[in-house]
């Protein structure tokens, strides 16, 4: 399996967004959360063993919720959040705007029963935590309540969206995870709408990366990628393959498809406001060609992502 393009996962944060985008989290034992949207995070200087910069979100009443998972925990951490929450800070007197207020939530979990406080008062500061504990939820009972329902061809609830998300994460243990991820992630392909197949599968590929290997998580996100592009793939597979076959005709459809949404995702952070050197790092990509992109984009509004793709292919 080629390694994944840097777009595939803004398409992952976007289907995770949507999953939890209006839920109360109260199945995580959280229910005065609730998640309007995804808050942008090109935050500087986050070092590789650092919090994910995918999981702050807009939470209804416009404060912020920075959420992550932990199956282990120790000052190390706490300190890691003190960092991360600077630099969430730094960025907004950066850009000259109101500090909202900030939530760091925390799913342990079953690794974790309890954890020491819940508040660390270092004096000058106060860290406070919002733990989530998946220790309660019965793994088994779960699983084959959601396989009879998916089996079935039933669409989810809210609740149960939410469930197939943190599966993995309430049995103990990185093997027996692992596994679970795997069982958990071909259960969600089974979901007969697809639009929320794809959220299930975004949300366990998030909070589940800590556990499973770079090749599988890969293999998940190029699902989630095929799955919303495939009629592009497909159609320019088709078109290139009765010229120049069929198996390479697919391949040039595929590049096609990706650079395609790549433009889209350019497209949209620079609609946000964004430098196009801060976008290419956003997205792992060359600096002249986002600049390209944007450039082509101001001078051709009306264009589609697929038209813009064929003028910097021209």
């Amino acid at each position: 399996m080629s390694e994944i393009a840097y777009q595939n996962k803004d398409v992952t944060l976007k289907f995770l967004t949507e999953a939890l985008k209006h839920k109360s989290l109260g199945v995580y034992g959280l229910p005065h959360i609730r998640i309007r949207d995804a808050q942008p995070t090109n935050l500087p200087a986050i070092e590789a063993n650092e919090l994910r910069l995918d999981n702050l979100f807009i939470l209804e009443d416009n404060s912020l919720a920075l959420i992550d998972y932990e199956s282990t925990f120790s000052m190390e951490d706490v300190v890691k959040y003190v960092n991360y929450v600077a630099r969430i800070l730094k960025r907004f007197c950066r850009e000259n705007t109101e500090i909202p207020i900030l939530h760091l939530i925390i799913i342990f979990s079953a690794d974790i029963q309890s954890i020491r406080t819940e508040i660390y008062d270092f004096g000058c500061m106060k860290l406070c935590i919002e733990p989530a504990f998946l220790t309660d939820m019965d793994t088994e009972h779960i699983y084959n309540r959601l396989k009879a329902k998916i089996n079935s061809g039933e669409i989810l609830n809210d609740e149960e969206l939410l469930e197939i998300i943190v599966l993995p994460l309430t049995v103990e243990g990185k093997k027996p995870k692992q596994e679970l991820v795997k069982n958990t992630v071909e259960l969600a392909k089974g979901i007969a709408d697809e639009n929320q197949m794809i959220q299930a599968l975004a949300g366990i590929i998030t909070f589940a990366d800590k556990v499973i290997d770079k090749e599988y998580a890969d293999y998940v996100k190029g699902a989630i990628m095929m799955t919303k592009v495939a009629q592009l793939i497909f159609d320019e597979g088709l078109e290139k393959g009765i010229e120049q076959g069929i198996e390479k005709g697919i391949d040039q459809g595929i590049e096609r498809g990706r650079a395609v949404e790549a433009i889209r995702c350019i497209r949209i952070k620079m609609n946000k406001g964004y430098e196009a050197a801060v976008i290419a790092d956003l997205l792992e990509q060359k600096v002249d060609y986002v600049e390209k992109v944007c450039s082509l984009i101001r001078a051709n509004p009306k264009d589609t992502d697929a038209e813009i793709d064929q003028k910097c292919r021209g």
